[in-house]
């Protein structure tokens, strides 16, 4: 575990300047079993200027590089990057040269990027040479198009991983459609072989909502991206262009449903956010309300869960579906449109059938007005009691005169971006004393918009992702205490948030809609585990018409202090949450099977993030429970993200599955069987067929038995 200092794992060792000083004087005790660590970049260039206060992102993120480019993982990782010109960049900015400098007037030049031939996350190469259509069992190539000139790209029992490491299968096979009739010829080609069909995008739920061994497996995204860390998409230049794209990749605007206010649009599943961001920046016309910061997810990615979005007054992003586009269980293309029963098509788990086409319905573009803040934790988001903050948050206000003056005049800030801002999130790096808060307005008004992040920012933001996912892949730094782990990824996590040009900088961006959703570049980049619930905010006591925030101050400071509970001892520490506390808020929701239905005053939708080495150290599970548990006893239906981890946990002392089917859904589960069996006696299919052809164990246990 290294060197440790003596003092017990409280409030003193657990204070942010400690550890970092900690780090500084006994990090050097590895250089004998990791001697490919620049430990004088380490110390000399991260923690010498952080512990100084001389806070800065590229002097941060231009040490980590330095620390590791001599260890085989970093080699490793930066052979993988196909582009040239990227690695030029990097070892630019190595040297010494500023991100503006680095990227230059032509910004993102990477038009050369080549994807390699399909590499699997485990390097299975020999698994991809088993090309479906030299398979006597298929007999006939399935066909991509009506024509039938084009076969669909199919493998054979490749082995299918999720992004989070969290769920692995072998399907019977991998198809790759483009178009609307290539996925109808597979779900035939199902049919006639009884194989069950399930479809992913960039793989960015924890959860079992896959395909099965043995089964068929769309995916709409290639399976060199796919399995392939770094992913360039976001520095890879050229405006989205509808008319060069397959079918499962259009974007289609429709008639307005406000005059100029909102807009239909119909999005193929296979669109990536980052596609949709920049056809709707070029456009400057139409923007979703709402999203998540990932640019490397699929729509149908994001929609399927139903749980995204921020922002009191918004609900999830499948409430602003129109229609959904579906090949049924008989292959046949089928569209759902009726009012009612879009509650349930627009979030259906894949159990509806193989979504094609999404409609959604827009609002007229508008610019965000940021301004993000890192600020002292005990202030950004106030405790109930002052006491609540632990001694190693406790900053110099909290023993002065003024102490309860500055808490109510923190709570009354809170209170009013809570209830009022467009987007509301914050972020809480393990021991540190300041968080980041990131709430804004918007505007229809144009002046003074510039592009956020700008191309310099998106490189920092970029090599910063890469290089999280390259470090916590390294044996040294898996060797170091979780709370060493915790407080250098903190320190490189904050280092490429906003504001960038020091932490006593407010500055104000104002930028498309789009862009400010999309905050953050590289964030699929680095691999994290996950936990998320979704808490109704309750009535305020005084006026029932009102949420009370004092359950997202108690749900936040839990938390906190838990992490500091379970710090254990110097001779054996934990660090189970090892990246950040996250939260948002978020209306309730119309969707049937949403986590959000109900909650008519509003969700706290609030998550833990650890680094894989946390679970491997077998102290993430216990604390993930403990957290579950704390967050469960507030009352009202606290329920799961559908798409994070939640199954291999007790809620309310009950396994996962059974407490979601039998109390957090039971209701609504009814209905939403009651709603499929209405689109189905319209489409001329049964339940029982939805079953046999799109479900999997776990939708079979939670849905249909």
């Amino acid at each position: 575990m290294g060197s440790i200092s003596q003092a017990s794992l409280d409030g003193t060792v657990l204070e942010r300047d400690h550890i970092l000083q900690e780090i500084f004087d006994h990090v050097e005790d590895y250089a004998g079993e990791y001697n490919k660590v620049d430990y004088s970049a380490l110390k000399n260039e991260v923690l010498k200027p952080v512990i100084a206060e001389e806070f800065n992102p590229e002097t941060q993120i231009r040490g980590f590089l330095r620390t590791f480019q001599h260890t085989l993982a970093y080699k490793a990782a930066f052979s993988k990057i196909q582009s040239s010109e990227l690695k030029d960049q990097i070892h630019d900015f190595i040297e010494g040269k500023g991100a503006k400098d680095v990227i230059g007037d032509k910004e993102f030049h990477l038009g050369s990027h080549k994807s390699p031939p399909v590499v699997h996350h485990f390097s299975l190469l020999e698994e991809l040479k088993k090309l479906v259509v030299n398979s006597l069992e298929l007999k006939a190539a399935i066909k991509d198009d009506a024509a039938g000139t084009k076969v669909v790209e199919c493998y054979s029992e490749v082995p299918f991983a999720n992004w989070g490491a969290t769920v692995a299968n072998i399907p019977k096979y991998t198809f790759l459609p483009t178009t609307v009739e290539g996925v109808q010829n597979i779900v035939h080609f199902a049919l006639s072989n009884n194989y069950r069909v399930r479809c992913a995008g960039y793989r960015h739920s924890w959860s079992s909502v896959f395909s099965q061994d043995n089964e068929v497996f769309i995916s709409f995204v290639n399976l060199h991206t796919v399995t392939t860390l770094p992913d360039p998409m976001s520095l890879i230049p050229g405006d989205y262009d509808p008319a060069k794209v397959s079918e499962l990749k259009t974007i289609e605007l429709k008639e307005e449903t406000v005059p100029d206010v909102k807009r239909l649009c119909r999005v193929g599943v296979a669109v990536t956010n980052e596609e949709f961001r920049r056809w709707a920046v070029a456009g400057k016309a139409w923007s979703l309300p709402a999203d998540v910061i990932l640019v490397e997810v699929t729509i149908g990615g994001v929609n399927g869960p139903i749980c995204h979005g921020a922002g009191i007054s918004h609900k999830t992003l499948s409430d602003y579906v129109r229609k959904i586009e579906y090949v049924d269980c008989n292959g046949k293309f089928q569209a759902v449109d009726d009012p009612y029963l879009i509650k349930a098509a627009a979030g259906a788990f894949g159990l509806l059938g193989v979504v094609t086409h999404i409609t959604f319905e827009l609002d007229a573009m508008s610019y965000a007005v940021m301004k993000p803040v890192k600020e002292d934790v005990g202030l950004g988001i106030p405790p109930l009691e002052k006491e609540d903050i632990p001694v190693a948050l406790r900053s110099k206000w909290y023993n002065s005169p003024d102490a309860s003056q500055k808490i109510a005049k923190a709570v009354e800030d809170f209170e009013r971006r809570a209830a009022n801002d467009y987007y509301s999130e914050w972020f809480w790096f393990t021991y540190q004393k300041k968080i980041w808060t990131n709430t804004f307005n918007t505007t229809p008004d144009p002046t003074g918009a510039v592009t956020y992040p700008d191309a310099a920012n998106v490189f920092l933001q970029w090599v910063q992702g890469w290089l999280g996912g390259v470090v916590t892949s390294i044996p040294f730094f898996n060797g170091l205490p979780g709370y060493w782990q915790a407080q250098l990824i903190a320190t490189m996590g904050m280092a490429a948030l906003p504001p960038t040009l020091g932490e006593s900088k407010t500055p104000t961006y104002k930028t498309l809609l789009p862009d400010a959703l999309h905050f953050r570049r590289g964030v699929q980049n680095m691999r994290v585990r996950d936990i998320e619930l979704q808490i109704p905010l309750p009535p305020r006591k005084d006026d029932p018409s009102k949420p009370d925030f004092s359950i997202v101050q108690r749900a936040w400071w839990d938390v906190i202090n838990l992490v500091y509970q379970d710090a254990g001892t110097k001779d054996d520490p934990s660090s189970a949450m090892r990246l950040a506390l996250e939260m948002r808020l978020m209306g309730g929701s119309n969707v049937l099977m949403a986590p959000q239905k109900g909650n008519d005053l509003g969700t706290l939708s609030v998550e833990i993030l650890t680094l894989p080495d946390a679970v491997a150290d077998d102290e993430w599970n216990a604390f993930a429970q403990k957290v579950i548990d704390l967050w469960m006893s507030y009352g009202g239906n606290v329920r799961p993200h559908w798409a994070k981890e939640w199954e291999r946990f007790t809620f309310k002392g009950r396994d996962a599955r059974t407490y979601l089917k039998e109390v957090a859904y039971k209701d609504q589960i009814l209905e939403f069987k009651s709603a499929l069996e209405q689109i189905g006696h319209q489409h001329g299919w049964t339940l029982d067929q939805l079953k046999r052809r799109y479900s999997n164990e776990l939708w079979d246990k939670l849905v249909f038995e």
